[in-house]
């Protein structure tokens, strides 16, 4: 009997695609994984120079370099428990592990890079191992071929390799977490005597994903749940004798050490190992910040976010040939049951879809689409191919082959996205949400502030050279201190946080404004966008910051003489601002309140209407 047959046992053969008689092949796509596996971390790689800083970069990267010091000072350092509250706004950062942001802080102290660009590397190296534990999963469990597919789907997923390259909280929470379900499928598969390395990978790797971040605990409960699966498919489908007892003791030796690794390099747990991962995990697990999100066309407080948010956010940003491939899998995937190593399947699938579920079931506070939930992500992709194989194998036995040309063919549609959209990747929208035009104010788009970047570079490029030494300008910014870090140490410029509807009220000679903080009508209408306006950074036609220069000053002088109870020279002043920028709705609606103070309601009525007919003017 070859031996694909006798892997295969019910027809499902160990290599994906691969048909009976054609094990030839298997050297092939083992080539291929392997240039896949390369090309992808090249691509990686490169791209991560062309991200910009997203919005808990900073925090982060100064949280990073507080543990290093609690570490190398050996605990007598605290900063790291109580962070100024510039970066800590929200109180919660000392619950997070660190890890990550450890290693980038070690990694500054000697790369030649500039600290961003390095931690954008890393991040993007952390992406790409997600991508290479999900496919050495799929490859151990549905073969080579698969594994090719498994990995393609999740660099061409727009959302994930977005967040690949400067998310240094969620992503990193993935790979940590796709390894550690990697290390647990090995270290079952030597059961019953593991050798001593399988415990100690298995434990570092939950560690790890633990002083990442504490919802890392969920691997403690997920080893029982494996050995259940065990025992279902190989007692109740593979006529095959399973011992549970034989899992207790290894099962408890995983779960005790893993949890107090977890504790190792996470100096809020330091304090006390056994009882403070926990507080973490109930103060992470109702996460008391709200923050308000444009969801279906309205902003609604992520507290208050309907039940079907996370799981809709995830359709609508997610590619069709990984959207087919989860449809497969709820059909397909039961089919398994008798396969070599279903027990395997089934748990990797498990991992993907019970933290979807349970957070839409505990109604938890998540925000930004499904970033909170993106450490299922490569879980969900091995589903996808999972559901692809299932169908590829039902195929076959109807003597139809080549399957996986339908999703090679599908991976087409996200790999345009990419390539012609890139660096402003995460904006993916499918049709199920029209697109990236019909998602446009009707869902948050670039809430993590990466195309500020592109802003930032078109000014240093044809700005800044206009500004003579010892001349400055001031910048104002409704994301300033993103922007704080990109001028570092350049003494021309100067950065101001000012809100978008209080910019007349303050002197500054450039902004740069992301349209997450501006009122969505006037970021549907535009009207946000002055004649000045010097360069946008877009996607798809669809503006998502931009820098002008002042249009004039005239609107401070006009502020300085209302206060001053000038009315008529305030005035004076707000109309000689608004020839230069008409489209200031702010202003208008202003010119407008005044007039009726004024009991000119006459002129108050015109300023109102040409206001409203600006936010009610949807560009073609």
């Amino acid at each position: 009997m070859s031996k694909t047959a006798d892997i295969a046992g019910q027809g499902y053969p160990a290599n994906a695609f691969v048909l009976p008689g054609e094990q030839d092949k298997i050297k092939l796509w083992n080539n291929i994984l392997l240039g896949s596996l390369a090309l992808l971390f090249i691509l990686m790689t490169v791209m991560s120079f062309s991200y910009g800083l997203s919005g808990d970069e900073v925090d982060m990267n100064e949280y990073g370099k507080a543990i290093l010091k609690y570490f190398t000072s050996f605990g007598s350092d605290q900063t790291v428990l109580n962070m100024p509250k510039e970066y800590n706004r929200d109180g919660v950062m000392q619950f997070y592990g660190g890890f990550f942001d450890l290693i980038c802080a070690i990694v500054n102290k000697v790369s030649p890079l500039e600290e961003y660009t390095t931690r954008h590397v890393l991040n993007a190296w952390a992406g790409f191992l997600a991508i290479f534990f999900a496919a050495k999963i799929t490859a151990r469990t549905l073969g080579k071929q698969a594994a090719v597919l498994c990995a393609w789907l999740m660099f061409a997923a727009p959302f994930f390799l977005g967040h690949a390259m400067n998310n240094p909280k969620d992503v990193p929470f993935a790979t940590a977490y796709i390894a550690a379900i990697y290390a647990i499928i090995i270290f079952f598969d030597n059961l019953p005597k593991p050798a001593i390395k399988h415990y100690v990978w298995t434990i570092l790797a939950i560690g790890i994903t633990i002083d990442i971040r504490v919802g890392g605990i969920l691997l403690l409960p997920y080893l029982f749940v494996y050995a259940g699966l065990i025992y279902v498919t190989k007692q109740w489908f593979g006529n095959e004798k399973v011992d549970l007892k034989a899992f207790i003791k290894p099962i408890a030796i995983l779960a005790v050490l893993g949890y107090l690794a977890g504790s190792i390099f996470w100096p809020y747990a330091h304090k006390n190992p056994i009882s403070n991962p926990l507080t973490a995990l109930s103060e992470m697990s109702n996460f008391k910040v709200s923050i308000g999100q444009l969801f279906e066309g309205e902003k609604v407080p992520s507290n208050e976010l309907p039940g079907n948010y996370l799981i809709k956010s995830f359709i609508i940003t997610n590619s069709y040939v990984l959207l087919t491939g989860l449809l497969l899998a709820a059909v397909f995937v039961f089919g398994l049951r008798k396969h070599p190593k279903a027990a395997a399947i089934w748990f990797v699938i498990f991992t993907g879809v019970f933290p979807i579920f349970y957070i839409v079931y505990s109604k938890a506070n998540v925000y930004h689409g499904w970033r909170h939930a993106m450490f299922a992500f490569p879980s969900l992709a091995f589903a996808a191919t999972a559901g692809w194989y299932g169908l590829s194998r039902f195929l076959a036995q109807k003597n139809i082959k080549y399957t996986m040309l339908v999703p090679a063919i599908l991976l087409l549609e996200p790999v345009g996205f990419i390539a012609t959209t890139f660096p402003n990747t995460i904006c993916y929208f499918n049709t199920f949400a029209g697109g990236v035009k019909g998602a446009y104010t009707n869902y948050e788009m670039d809430y993590y502030y990466n195309s500020v970047k592109q802003d930032v570079e078109y000014f240093k490029k044809n700005e800044l050279p206009k500004i003579k030494p010892g001349d400055s300008v001031t910048i104002a910014s409704n994301c300033a201190h993103l922007l704080l870090q990109y001028f570092k140490g350049e003494k021309r410029v100067h950065i101001g946080y000012v809100r978008f509807p209080e910019r007349d009220q303050k002197m500054w000679d450039y902004s740069i404004y992301h349209i997450a903080l501006i009122p969505t009508e006037e970021v549907k209408s535009r009207s946000w966008l002055p004649k000045t306006t010097l360069f946008t950074a877009a996607v798809k036609d669809c503006p998502l910051s931009a820098l002008a220069k002042r249009p004039s000053y005239d609107d401070v002088k006009g502020f300085d003489a209302l206060n001053q109870n000038k009315v008529d020279t305030a005035l004076m002043y707000f109309n000689n601002y608004l020839n230069a920028d008409p489209n200031n709705v702010e202003m208008l609606s202003l010119m407008a309140n005044v007039y009726h103070q004024l009991q000119r309601d006459d002129l108050a009525q015109q300023y109102m209407i040409r206001a409203k007919r600006l936010i009610e003017t949807t560009p073609e």
